[in-house]
């Protein structure tokens, strides 16, 4: 596999279960319905917290809104704002409540309907869901109404087995691989990426018989193609460590990684199931640890915050050689860099990148998660989807990927929502 296709393993996947940038949503948030918030406060405040909130400061943002609705707790846009970034905190209950208020004062507002959808989705209130996702214009959950159906009378995500499990990698590079087994069939090789969903090669999914439920519309390097929507009714990791009912959809059967021993991968686990664990990928180690119990602290060398925004992507803050802290996607399904960001990014960091759409080798001399940093890393430009930068209102000014984890225990903490990174003693 070349590394024009190993790197953009990450985009293909991705691509699959999010549409693109929201225009009628981003419109739709900007919707205030009456506003009595007193002009002194409205004006400043908000158009303040509008700045905050698409630097990628969340906090601060949300401090600002949460002003606005002490003295108009009905404020539409504020309400909506607060309520996108209790969601981006994972902060589920909380979140839906919040979400439902907004669409009581405004039933057409459209990020609040896709975020409504996807906090019923993290929550797995599929019943819910599958009534709503006709409402959804744009970007909502990759899922059917009539896969989330399937799943009346069944618990998703049923966890069984050890309380830890630690699953040897198969293979390290281009990304890491792991055997899993799916409805007691052999085990095969699965690459880890948290830059997808569960997801399935296409000829893999119909050897094995997983029964599909419709189809929605997957956006890859390849082109556009039909994500067919599935339900897998166990998935074994590792001894003795099942997930039952498991939602999965199907990727082209050209997206597949090779293991130095030959054999191809049939899919990726990636955040959804990832996310109901305290996870490590655990590059030195050459393993995968998952933890039922996500309440124990770990602790670690250096540690970043993390939001969750729609149904898989995670977020967190860094920054690139001289420039202030931005957001970042962290998707570690970049095969051989460790590093990708928009154009704008590049050029403001000072990288001289060529003209033209294709991708171009670059490298950065330092690039931070949180409190890790890395020198002289491996980049490329012309990999990151234009659309991403600014699709969710706030923008994202790059990707730290595959190379840039490769010396850490990487943990995924749901619970407290920080991104962990440990180097190995001695």
């Amino acid at each position: 596999m070349d590394m024009k296709r190993r790197t953009f393993v990450k985009g293909a996947v991705a691509g699959l279960v999010v549409g693109g940038a929201v225009a009628q949503a981003a419109a739709a948030e900007g919707r205030t319905g009456r506003d009595t918030t007193p002009a002194a406060l409205r004006g400043p405040t908000l158009e303040r917290a509008g700045e905050l909130f698409r630097a990628g400061d969340f906090d601060a943002a949300d401090a600002l809104y949460r002003r606005v609705l002490m003295t108009d707790p009905n404020h539409v846009h504020a309400l909506a704002q607060h309520a996108y970034l209790t969601l981006l905190a994972n902060r589920l209950p909380a979140a839906k409540r919040l979400l439902r208020r907004v669409l009581r004062l405004d039933p057409g507002h459209a990020r609040s309907l896709k975020n409504l959808g996807d906090a019923l989705w993290r929550s797995d209130e599929f019943a819910e869901l599958a009534a709503l996702l006709p409402s959804i214009a744009q970007d909502a959950p990759t899922a059917t109404p009539e896969q989330l159906r399937s799943f009346a009378g069944r618990t998703p995500y049923e966890i069984s087995g050890p309380a830890t499990t630690r699953i040897p990698f198969a293979a390290e590079d281009p990304l890491p691989m792991i055997e899993a087994s799916l409805n007691g069939a052999p085990p095969a090789l699965f690459f880890l990426d948290t830059g997808a969903l569960f997801a399935l090669n296409q000829d893999y999914a119909d050897r094995l018989g997983i029964p599909t439920y419709g189809y929605t519309t997957g956006r890859t390097v390849y082109g556009e193609h039909k994500a067919y929507q599935g339900r897998v009714d166990r998935l074994t990791m590792g001894d003795g460590l099942n997930i039952g009912q498991v939602p999965v959809h199907t990727i082209p059967d050209a997206i597949r990684l090779t293991a130095p021993d030959g054999r191809q991968t049939q899919g990726a686990i990636g955040t959804s199931v990832l996310a109901r664990f305290l996870a490590t990928i655990d590059y030195p180690g050459r393993a995968l640890v998952l933890r039922r119990d996500r309440r124990p602290l770990i602790r670690a060398e250096h540690s970043a915050p993390m939001w969750f925004l729609g149904d898989h992507f995670l977020i967190s803050h860094g920054t690139v050689n001289h420039l202030d802290r931005m957001a970042f996607f962290v998707d570690t399904g970049g095969g051989d860099i460790g590093f990708t960001a928009p154009r704008s990014t590049f050029t403001a960091a000072g990288i001289d990148v060529p003209p033209g759409d294709g991708p171009h080798p670059v490298t950065l001399d330092r690039v931070t998660l949180g409190t890790a940093a890395r020198r002289r890393v491996p980049g490329l430009a012309g990999a990151f989807p234009g659309w991403f930068e600014d699709g969710f209102g706030f923008r994202i000014g790059g990707l730290p990927t595959h190379e840039f984890f490769k010396p850490y225990a990487l943990t995924f903490d749901f619970g407290r929502m920080r991104i962990l990174m440990d180097t190995p003693a001695g």
